[in-house]
């Protein structure tokens, strides 16, 4: 999948009127017009569940299922001009369903993530993706609170204000969550360090 530069999504290039004449249009039963939201959205949206589920594949799905939701509730949606928040809104609840249904997310053990992926190991040409992994399945770990601004604000690189809009939080607090967020990270990814080395000394010892 082709996703979009962050300045493209960070910086909408459509004019906030012209957004508003579309979601008003799909409210009206336009399908083409949802289309075109869709089109426009879906890229943005689709990086951001991946993230918030730890699953490309997840991601991916629970982006159909939120736009799926949208198209239904859209009817419902009393000004326009707030659908990208509230279409975010809908997705978040979609990745905090999604995990509530997986709890396995937050206890996978790293053999099951070993089965999924072969670059886990710390040694040899693998280390980056090994790293990258590791980092991911430490996002996903990330209390749903946190995770969400730290997507939208150091990978998204989007500005406090637009994130407090899609989270649908005081844009004071954004700042508060990025740095508590970060440091959950950073925290579960080092206990994450130590279990895969743990288990690859377990591993060599084994193959004596």
């Amino acid at each position: 999948m082709v996703y979009q530069t962050r300045d493209t999504i960070a910086s909408d290039p459509a004019p906030p009127s012209s957004l508003n004449a579309l979601v008003t249009e799909a409210q009206q039963g336009s399908q083409s017009a949802f289309e075109a939201l869709y089109a426009r959205y879906n890229d943005a949206i689709c990086r951001y569940l991946s993230r918030m589920a730890g699953n490309d594949g997840a991601g991916c799905e629970l982006t159909q299922e939120a736009f799926l939701k949208a198209w239904s509730a859209l009817p419902e949606l009393r000004s326009p001009e707030h659908f990208v928040g509230w279409l975010y809104r809908i997705a978040s609840n979609c990745a905090h369903d999604y995990q509530r249904r997986m709890k396995h997310i937050h206890t996978v053990s790293l053999d099951t993530c070993a089965t999924d992926t072969h670059g886990l190991s710390i040694e040899g040409p693998e280390e980056g993706v090994g790293e990258a992994e590791l980092l991911k399945l430490a996002l996903a770990r990330v209390s749903s609170t946190y995770r969400g601004c730290l997507i939208l604000y150091v990978i998204e690189e989007l500005p406090q204000r637009q994130i407090a809009e899609r989270l649908h939080i005081k844009e004071a607090s954004v700042s508060k969550y990025v740095s508590r967020g970060k440091e959950e990270l950073r925290q579960i990814y080092q206990q994450l360090l130590k279990e895969q080395s743990s288990k690859i000394t377990q591993q060599k010892r084994r193959g004596r």
